[in-house]
């Protein structure tokens, strides 16, 4: 019995040593809001790209409660994270569950208005962090109400590299945007044709979060 316990305390305590903590800081750029507060999503992919969990999502993507939109909600709104997110909860599905629910375990809110701190425990594992973002309606002269429907410009992407061990802090690169029409979750490196999106963030980084005194 006492080897057993000894056992069990040993599997806790080292599942203890093997979480971190990270907080994620998310600057506000000048065009954060437009005529709608933007749509947010932070997630992990593994080193080969494979979706691993969602750290934050924003109430509306997360609960698809867009106003005269289909069943499925607005992809385009955050398509490389819907398609990522969606795919996983898709290979989990059962019999009693609808393969169009996302099963999101993160921070769930409403858009704050200026920008976005929080924080997230993960595993001891070297990880790629991607955040996507998205202004509603942010037409210009070559996405139109036309050609992008409710849409606008494209949503953003940024990505790192986040190491087993971080020490200091990382800041998230612009990786491309998502697919305008929400069908896949492509990421295309083409930017030329973005004149506000691409101010949504100023600064988006990841530091190890400090221990509480």
């Amino acid at each position: 019995m006492k080897k057993i316990s000894a056992l069990i305390l040993s599997t806790i305590v080292c599942s203890m040593l093997s979480a971190k903590g990270i907080t994620i800081s998310i600057d506000a750029g000048e065009n954060w809001k437009e005529k709608r507060d933007p749509q947010v999503a932070v997630w992990l992919e593994d080193a080969k790209g494979n979706y691993v969990k969602t750290l934050y999502v924003t109430n509306r993507a997360s609960k698809k409660t867009w106003v005269f939109s289909p069943k499925e909600g607005r992809p385009e709104s955050l398509p490389v994270w819907y398609h990522a997110a969606k795919f996983d909860s898709n290979k989990e599905s059962t019999g009693t569950r609808n393969d169009s629910d996302l099963q999101i375990d993160a921070v769930t809110s409403a858009t704050p208005k200026r920008g976005i701190v929080f924080s997230a425990d993960i595993d001891e594992n070297p990880y790629i962090i991607k955040a996507e973002f998205n202004n509603s309606f942010d037409y210009n002269d070559f996405y139109t109400k036309e050609n992008s429907g409710v849409n606008g410009q494209p949503s953003v992407i940024y990505e790192a590299e986040l190491p087993a061990e971080l020490n200091g802090e990382i800041v998230l690169r612009f990786a491309g945007t998502g697919d305008v029409n929400g069908k896949t979750g492509n990421i295309s490196e083409d930017f030329s044709q973005l004149t506000t999106a691409n101010k949504i963030v100023k600064c988006i980084a990841v530091a190890a979060k400090q221990a509480e005194k």
